[in-house]
């Protein structure tokens, strides 16, 4: 996703809260992306590492939209490194909401 096709989606699109991801989303083309805040991870390493953890558990979840498609930006909110396990299971129900609109 470009910054423009970002800013619009925070503008225009709908929210999702399960901590510790937060997820804007639209209908559209199917663009993701992933956002963990600097202000909260001062390490690259960190950062990284979350941004790997949430786009698997996308990847082993978009199964549950049901082939519909979304443009869909995730925020990390959290403020400590959470397990996989945590970031699967949210990010699941997240995907689950999108799939029952």
């Amino acid at each position: 996703m470009n910054e423009r096709q970002i800013l619009s989606l925070l503008k225009t699109g709908q929210v999702v809260f399960r901590y510790p991801l937060k997820v804007h989303f639209q209908e559209g083309a199917g663009d993701f992306g992933v956002s963990v805040p600097k202000r909260n991870f001062k390490r690259a390493v960190k950062r990284n590492l979350l941004k790997r953890r949430i786009r698997e558990a996308f990847r082993l979840n978009a199964g549950r939209l049901g082939g519909r498609s979304y443009d869909i930006f995730i925020y990390y909110v959290g403020k400590q490194v959470e397990d996989y396990e945590r970031i699967d299971k949210s990010l699941a129900q997240v995907l689950d909401d999108l799939a029952a609109r």
